[in-house]
């Protein structure tokens, strides 16, 4: 079992929020719908979250200043450099779409009565997706063909034994294990102590093409797609993930089997429409910003029973006991 890993301020970073269109501040990071991985945790008014660059496990606290800027404490027990700092930074930026624009999904939105009530609980909402391309590749495939309570389990047993405990800012989180971190580990390991089944092969493979291909080389793929699908295990539904998450496309979703349902009732009143009637209704209705117009339908579905709650503040030291109790 991990030691916790007590991690010192290192850093304040102001974000501004320069992308176009209102901002939503709470559900830009928080989404209702996310399963519990404890990598992350929020209040009303405050964010943590870990990340890894290079060794350095990185642990960030944001809350926001006025309604376009927000202020980022970094925490770490590594050596943090200007370049740490500076692709920190643009990773924040680019996981949390502070830059980008959304007055025009916002304008179209408004035109469109499907939308009314998920505009006005989380109108300026941006898709969050602080996994680089790695993370989010183990997440989408422990989410393949299972329960949320099932991939939970295994998310929770894999960060739990590979993956690190920190403390920062009076919170207790896990953070990621690196594919170097877990490149040797034979996939028996996962299948009999994490009990991955089939996708034990899976995560062997995800860890060796990261290894050797960083996120930053992944983005600057000119056919990322078909190259990640080459990888044991990814299909289009996982690639779909890397697009409209990582890769940040706005026209882009993930059509899963759970999802697809969810669509289908609210575009058609049926329990399961085909995943290309479901993308051809979505793409005249929002052109263009189909993938970003999915994700306001699908988190307005859990608003009202989180799967994840947002925690109150004196709800924090039961959270941090019960992940300290597993070091011991």
């Amino acid at each position: 079992m991990p030691t916790i890993r007590r991690l010192e301020h290192a850093d304040t970073l102001p974000l501004p929020v320069t992308g176009s269109g209102p901002f939503d501040f709470r559900h830009t990071f928080w989404k209702p719908s996310h399963y519990p991985t404890a990598l992350e945790a929020h209040t009303a008014d405050r964010s943590w979250r870990t990340f890894r660059i290079d060794d350095l496990v990185l642990g960030v606290a944001v809350r926001q200043e006025d309604d376009r800027t927000l202020v980022a404490d970094v925490h770490t027990d590594g050596e943090y450099k200007p370049e740490h700092r500076d692709r920190l930074r643009r990773r924040l930026i680019a996981s949390y779409g502070l830059d980008e624009d959304l007055a025009a999904f916002h304008d179209l939105a408004t035109g469109v009565p499907l939308m009314n009530a998920p505009l006005a609980a989380l109108a300026g909402m941006r898709q969050s997706c602080p996994e680089d391309f790695f993370e989010i590749s183990v997440i989408a495939t422990l989410l393949q063909n299972t329960t949320i309570a099932r991939s939970e389990q295994m998310t929770r047993s894999l960060l739990t034994n590979y993956g690190h405990l920190v403390h920062f800012d009076g919170i207790t989180l896990r953070a990621w294990f690196t594919p170097a971190e877990i490149a040797d580990i034979p996939a028996a390991t996962f299948r009999a102590v994490d009990r991955l089944g089939y996708r034990d092969k899976y995560l062997v493979a995800l860890a060796a093409f990261f290894r050797d291909h960083t996120s930053e080389e992944v983005a600057a793929m000119p056919n990322r797609a078909e190259v990640l699908q080459q990888i044991k295990g990814v299909g289009p539904v996982t690639a779909a993930v890397f697009n409209s998450h990582a890769s940040r496309d706005p026209s882009d979703y993930p059509v899963d089997v759970w999802s697809r349902r969810i669509y289908s009732q609210l575009l058609f009143g049926t329990d399961d429409q085909d995943e290309k009637t479901i993308r051809t209704r979505m793409s005249e209705l929002f052109d263009g910003h189909a993938g970003t117009a999915a994700l306001y339908l699908l988190e307005h579905q859990f608003v009202g029973a989180p799967v994840a709650p947002l925690l109150t503040p004196d709800a924090i030291n039961t959270w941090n006991q019960a992940l300290e109790e597993t070091t011991r």
